[in-house]
């Protein structure tokens, strides 16, 4: 455990007069203490910090972490509210944005004496800009995924339907050492192409298709977030020019990008060209997102959001056009942001393939 990173929640605790925050959020649990499980509450005081699980994850958890002390949550029992208690944690901040209403209730309940403290975003704002190892653990993540990739490229052809497609890259990942996809895997194809989170389905390659992979690997953690878009043979040529838009719309955001830039200029960069090409209606969603211990993580970048780029930042930038009954394009890269200019992560080339 990283004292630096418990001490930017005890800025948090002094800033809004807290006495204690109870952590729910699987990926910031596993961030301040190392723990990482399916069940656990992390709760930090001015002094201790205490890791409150159940049996299946004890032995586990008091390997993981270091300098937090751990609670087992027996049976018809409920630490927490022990813990509040002796601690006398009069006022007690939670992260509003992962806790359901119906633990929010549960807490009302059982912890009357205390005031409950609703944080938005600012744990999570502790998480936006990566430490090395954390930058490492990326790099690792989309290695794992372009190779994966790059394995089943060479097996897509006409007649395989876009579950085999998928099914196989989550597999070639896992092989290579992922812990998991991600995010469940997206094969678009043809005019399927034109829904942004389209599920595969048993919809078979066709000559001429356009075909949208989004995918990414889970490594130690850290999550990759890479899409491509492949031609099947001789795709219209309707097809052909948005990619060449949304080619052009990609370079240009990533070309501004540097710590320091106003995070919704790069969207306005990327949508401002779209539009000008004729095709703004057809581009709805952000232009990406910041990636770390979970797929999509501050900070959005969208064109109504405020702040500017930071330092070690890792972001993607992923415009896309998508024409109903037609097809779609997205092109996906992870950036890293640095003093003065940025750094493309990802390796895969982002011109049109084709097959």
């Amino acid at each position: 455990m990283k004292a630096e990173r418990i001490e930017k929640i005890r800025q948090i605790m002094s800033r809004y007069e807290l006495d204690g925050i109870i952590l729910t959020s699987p990926e910031n649990i596993f961030y301040f203490s190392g723990f990482r499980g399916s069940e656990g509450i992390l709760v930090v005081t001015k002094g201790d910090i205490l890791l409150i699980t159940d049996f299946r994850y004890v032995t586990y958890a008091k390997e993981a972490v270091e300098g937090v002390k751990v609670i087992e949550r027996k049976r018809n029992t409920y630490p927490l509210s022990e813990v509040v208690w002796a601690y006398g944690l009069r006022t007690v901040g939670f992260e509003s944005f992962h806790t359901s209403y119906a633990v929010y209730e549960e807490w009302r309940e059982r912890l009357k004496d205390s005031r409950l403290f609703p944080l938005k975003k600012e744990i999570d704002e502790i998480r936006k800009c990566k430490e090395p190892e954390e930058i490492d653990r990326i790099r690792s993540a989309i290695r794992i995924a372009e190779e994966a990739f790059m394995e089943v490229y060479e097996r897509i052809r006409p007649g395989r339907t876009e579950k085999e497609i998928a099914s196989e890259l989550d597999f070639a990942m896992m092989k290579r050492g992922a812990e998991r996809p991600s995010f469940s895997t997206i094969v678009a194809s043809g005019q399927r192409s034109a829904l942004p989170h389209a599920m595969p389905s048993d919809r078979k390659i066709e000559d001429g298709d356009v075909l949208v992979i989004d995918f990414g690997a889970q490594y130690e953690g850290y999550c990759s977030d890479q899409t491509c878009t492949l031609f099947v043979g001789n795709p219209p040529s309707l097809l052909r020019e948005i990619h060449q838009i949304v080619y052009e719309a990609r370079r240009r955001a990533i070309e501004v990008i540097s710590s320091g830039v106003p995070i919704r200029s790069v969207d306005s960069t990327v949508r401002s060209y779209i539009e000008e090409r004729g095709y703004g209606e057809y581009f709805g969603h952000g232009t990406g997102h910041g990636i770390g211990l979970s797929v999509h993580e501050l900070p959005q970048i969208n064109e109504t959001v405020e702040g500017v780029f930071e330092e070690n930042m890792v972001v993607t930038i992923e415009p896309g056009i998508y024409i109903p009954n037609v097809g779609g394009v997205r092109l996906e890269d992870m950036v890293l942001v640095c003093e003065g200019y940025s750094t493309i992560l990802t390796g895969l080339r982002k011109d049109p393939y084709f097959l």
